[in-house]
């Protein structure tokens, strides 16, 4: 008898396990899904989205080669730093270092970004602090500034 009470009670919780490894499964699929969505809404997007942890890139949309000439590909795992303008990167470091510890400063802020051809690019960034595989990271999203020459500021102020 008590055997049988020891066997019913090891099909119960193996009944038990596979049932939740079915749970486990099903709740991974759909965490798949919706991480597909979010990538093809950051791919498609019209700014540079960007993630950044321990001061590497994790992820950049496409749209970053529109901007400053690199490919996601050549820029993931790489520092971020390595890509911002030499006049801009203690404030932006200090930015980063900041957020990421929670204090509280400016979310956007105007920098320049260094274009692989060399030429400074004028960008406005974004940022907040995300969960990126667990951890907190540094998401932000990045647009050009469009600086208008002197010329046209002169014409545009003499109408």
């Amino acid at each position: 008898m008590e055997d049988e009470s020891i066997l019913l009670e090891l099909h119960r919780r193996i009944t038990e396990i596979d049932q939740l490894e079915i749970e486990r499964k099903r709740v991974e699929e759909k965490l798949r899904k919706v991480e597909e969505k979010i990538h093809m809404m950051f791919d498609e997007a019209a700014e540079v989205i960007v993630i950044v942890q321990d001061r590497q890139i994790k992820y950049v949309n496409p749209r970053v080669e529109e901007m400053i000439g690199y490919t996601p590909k050549e820029m993931i795992g790489t520092s971020f730093a390595q890509y911002i303008h030499p006049d801009d990167l203690p404030r932006v470091a200090k930015f980063y270092l900041q957020r990421i510890a929670g204090e509280d400063l400016p979310n956007i802020y105007e920098a320049k970004v260094r274009h692989k051809d060399g030429r400074e690019v004028p960008i406005e960034i974004k940022a907040s602090v995300v969960q990126y595989q667990g951890r907190p990271a540094d998401l932000a999203i990045v647009r050009k500034v469009v600086v208008k020459s002197s010329e046209s500021r002169d014409a545009a102020g003499n109408r």
